[in-house]
C-alpha cells in the first residue's frame, strides 16, 4: 500500500479520486429515483402516491440498520491504513452477517403493511381510497422482502469505499440503473410482449436491479485481485466479535439516519403540509432540487469517512484534519454553486415541477411564489449543509459517532421540528417559510456543532485498533 502524500497537490489529488466516483455514485441513484418516479406518475395519480407512501414507509425500519452498516468503511479503511489488510475483508463478511440479521428482523413486517396503510387511510376524511391501499401494500411488501439485497449492497459498497476503490461502486451503480431503468419501461408499460404491470413493474425491476448490484459487487469483491490482496473468500473468518463491534459503533450512526429521516417527514406533513395542497407542492420541489444539492456531497462525506479512516490507521491524524479540510472545501464549492443557481432561477426551477407558467392558473402562480422563497432560505443553508455533512463524514471515519447522534437528535427536535411548531403557532401569516426559516436555523446550527466537535479533536483519543485481538487475520 502506498504512502500517503503530504504536499498540498498530493492531498487534494487524493481527495478528489475518492470524491468524484462517491459524488457521481450518489447522483445517480438520485436522479434513476427521480426517473422511475416519473415513470410512474405517467400510470396515474394513485400509483405514484402509492409509491411514496410504500416506499418511505420501508426505509423508515430499513434507514436504522443501513446507518449501521456504514460503519464497515470506518473499520475497513482503518484497517487498509493500519495494513492489515485480511481483517478489512474479516470486517466485509461480518457485515454481510450483520445484513442477514437485519433482513431477517424487518422480513415479518411485510405482513404488517395492509393494515398500517389501512388505519392511516381511515384517519383522513372521506372513505379510504382501497385502490391506494392495496398499491401501497404491495410496493412496501416487495421492498420489506427486498431489503436484505439493499443491506448487503451497502455493505460491500462501503468496502470499497474503505478500501479505496469507489470507481468500482460507481461502475456497479451506473450497470445496475441502467437495467432499472430498461426493466421499468418493459414492465409498468408491458413492452416486449409482457403485460403491463404499472407499478408492480417497478417494484419488480426495483428488486431485480438490487440482485444484479449485488452480483457484481459480490463477483468484484470475490475476484482474484481482492482475494490475493484482502483475503475476501474466506468467509468463515469473520468473528462474531466484529460483528457486535460493528453494531456497537453504529448503531448511533444507525439512529441518526432514522432520526433525520422521521423528523424531515414530520416536519413535511404535519407542519408544511398544514398550510395546504400550494405549500406542500412547493417544498416537494424545493426537496427534490435539495437531493441534487446534497447527495453529491453526502458521496464526498463518505469518501471523508474512507480517507479519515485509512490516515488514522496509520497513526496520522494530521493527515486526517488537512483531507477533511480539503472535502469540506470541495462539498463547499459544489453545494456553494448549487445555492447560488437557487438563488438566481428559483423561480423558473419551481416553475419546472408545476409544469405550467408561472401565470398560467392561480393555484400555478401561488405554488410558484412560495416555492421561491423557500429557495432563497435553501440558497442560504447550502454552504452549512455541506460543512455538516463532510464532518459528520469525517467524525464517522475516527469512530466518532455517539456525539454526532445526540447533536442531530436534539437539534432536530429542538431546532426543526419545535421551532418549525412556534413558527405555525406564533406566526402563522408567514405560512410554510415560517417552517422552512426553522429548517435554515437546524441546519446551520448543526453544521455549527459538528464543525466544533471536530475541530475540538476529541476523535484523536478513540483509537478503534489500539488494544484490538480478533485473532489472526485470514
Amino acid at each position: 500500500m502506498e504512502a500517503l502524500e503530504e504536499s498540498p497537490s498530493g492531498a487534494l489529488a487524493h481527495v478528489l479520486r475518492m470524491s468524484w466516483p462517491a459524488s457521481l455514485t450518489m447522483l445517480n441513484g438520485t436522479l434513476m429515483k427521480f426517473v422511475d418516479g416519473l415513470m410512474v406518475s405517467w400510470v396515474g395519480p394513485v400509483p405514484f402516491a402509492a409509491q411514496y407512501a410504500g416506499g418511505i414507509a420501508s426505509f423508515v425500519p430499513e434507514s436504522f440498520f443501513m446507518g449501521v452498516l456504514t460503519v464497515v468503511n470506518t473499520y475497513v479503511s482503518q484497517n487498509y491504513g493500519a495494513g492489515r489488510h485480511g481483517r478489512a475483508g474479516q470486517y466485509a463478511w461480518a457485515g454481510l452477517l450483520v445484513a442477514a440479521l437485519a433482513a431477517a428482523c424487518l422480513a415479518p413486517l411485510a405482513p404488517a403493511g395492509r393494515g398500517m396503510f389501512l388505519f392511516l387511510a381511515r384517519q383522513a376524511p372521506g372513505p379510504p381510497n382501497l385502490e391506494l391501499v392495496a398499491l401501497e401494500t404491495m410496493y412496501f411488501r416487495y421492498m420489506v422482502l427486498a431489503a436484505g439485497l439493499a443491506l448487503s449492497c451497502r455493505v460491500i459498497e462501503q468496502f470499497f469505499y474503505g478500501v479505496h476503490r469507489p470507481r468500482v461502486v460507481l461502475a456497479v451503480s451506473i450497470a445496475s440503473n441502467l437495467f432499472n431503468l430498461a426493466a421499468d419501461y418493459v414492465l409498468i408499460f408491458g413492452k416486449l410482449g409482457l403485460p403491463a404491470l404499472g407499478l408492480e413493474g417497478a417494484a419488480i425491476a426495483t428488486v431485480a436491479a438490487m440482485g444484479l448490484q449485488l452480483g457484481l459487487l459480490l463477483v468484484t469483491f470475490l475476484g482474484r485481485g481482492m482475494r490475493q490482496e484482502f483475503g475476501t473468500a474466506h468467509a468463515a473468518a469473520a468473528r462474531w466479535r466484529q460483528c457486535g463491534q460493528i453494531f456497537r459503533l453504529g448503531w448511533p450512526a444507525g439512529v441518526q439516519l432514522c432520526n433525520d429521516i422521521a423528523s424531515w417527514a414530520v416536519f413535511s406533513v404535519a407542519l408544511v403540509g398544514l398550510f395546504g395542497e400550494a405549500d406542500l407542492a412547493a417544498t416537494t420541489a424545493v426537496m427534490r432540487y435539495l437531493g441534487l444539492s446534497f447527495m453529491p456531497a453526502v458521496g464526498i462525506g463518505m469518501a471523508a469517512t474512507a480517507i479519515v479512516g485509512r490516515c488514522i490507521g496509520q497513526g496520522r491524524g494530521d493527515l486526517a484534519r488537512q483531507r477533511t479540510h480539503i472535502a469540506l472545501a470541495t462539498a463547499m464549492a459544489y453545494m456553494g454553486l448549487c445555492g447560488v443557481a437557487f438563488w438566481l432561477f428559483r423561480e423558473p426551477m419551481v416553475a419546472f415541477f408545476v409544469r405550467l407558467a408561472p401565470g398560467s392558473s392561480p393555484l400555478a402562480e401561488r405554488i410558484v411564489e412560495i416555492g421561491s422563497r423557500v429557495m432563497l432560505l435553501a440558497a442560504i443553508f447550502q454552504l452549512f449543509d455541506a460543512v455538516g455533512i463532510v464532518y459528520a463524514g469525517a467524525l464517522r471515519g475516527a469512530g466518532d459517532t455517539f456525539w454526532p447522534m445526540v447533536a442531530t437528535f436534539a437539534a432536530s427536535w429542538v431546532v426543526l421540528v419545535g421551532g418549525g411548531l412556534l413558527a405555525v403557532r406564533f406566526a402563522p401569516g408567514l405560512g410554510s417559510t415560517g417552517p422552512w426559516i426553522a429548517a435554515t436555523a437546524y441546519v446551520i446550527l448543526l453544521g455549527l456543532l459538528l464543525a466544533r466537535r471536530f475541530e475540538g479533536g476529541a476523535w484523536r483519543t478513540i483509537g478503534l485498533l489500539r488494544g484490538a485481538h480478533d485473532g489472526p487475520e485470514a
